[in-house]
């Protein structure tokens, strides 16, 4: 058995990882680490589905994603009708969501939820929020403007409340930056939440 110095060690080291905030890659590995045939994962468009597509390996797990033409439209009403029709069959488990926080911003509307439902469904969005459009730093269209310019036009930055808008459409809401609490929140729950992870932009 290994000893008490090397345990030690070991020990420190995951305390280190749980403690350090999340990258995106580690964001997208965990839902996917987190999800079984019985739930349901959908990606939205943008940088989040590139990460995805980066990181995980082979699984046998339901994973929805609309048309590339699509842009970031219509990520949350997908994943609530996928949620929904899941339900009515029968099907237990989350619907949870990976997407970004401009394209969560696109479509809040869809966040509206009926008073009463014959199948109540789960779902849990996973908003990778670094506080803008951070896809357009790692293209070739950066280089076109100055810093000031190409923020104020493709970053498109925000200081949205993400936790007062799902107050007002009645879903809870959860702020997370580290891993520690990355993974708490993959344990919660609730039939809808919001999970905000905070992301540095780089």
């Amino acid at each position: 058995s290994e000893d008490p110095a090397t345990r030690n060690a070991f020990a420190t080291a995951e305390m280190s990882v749980m403690r350090r905030r999340a990258t995106r890659w580690e964001m997208a590995l965990a839902l996917w680490e987190a999800t079984w045939p019985h739930d349901r994962l959908v990606l939205g468009a943008s940088r989040m589905i590139r990460e995805a597509d980066t990181i995980v390996g082979p699984k046998n797990i339901p994973v929805f994603a609309n048309r590339g033409l699509s842009g970031i439209d219509g990520t949350i009403s997908t994943a609530r009708g996928i949620a929904h029709a899941a339900s009515a069959s029968g099907a237990s488990g989350i619907t949870r969501v990976l997407l970004g926080d401009l394209a969560f911003l696109h479509e809040v509307g869809s966040l509206l939820r009926e008073p009463q439902v014959e199948h109540p469904s789960r779902v849990h969005l996973f908003v990778a929020n670094d506080g803008g459009g951070s896809i357009f730093d790692g293209l070739e269209v950066a280089q076109s403007a100055s810093t000031e310019d190409r923020d104020r036009v493709l970053f498109t930055p925000h200081d949205v409340d993400l936790e007062a808008l799902a107050g007002a459409y009645g879903w809870a809401y959860l702020r997370v930056v580290s891993m520690g609490e990355l993974t708490d929140a993959l344990g919660r729950s609730d039939s809808h939440l919001i999970i905000d992870v905070g992301l540095d932009r780089a």
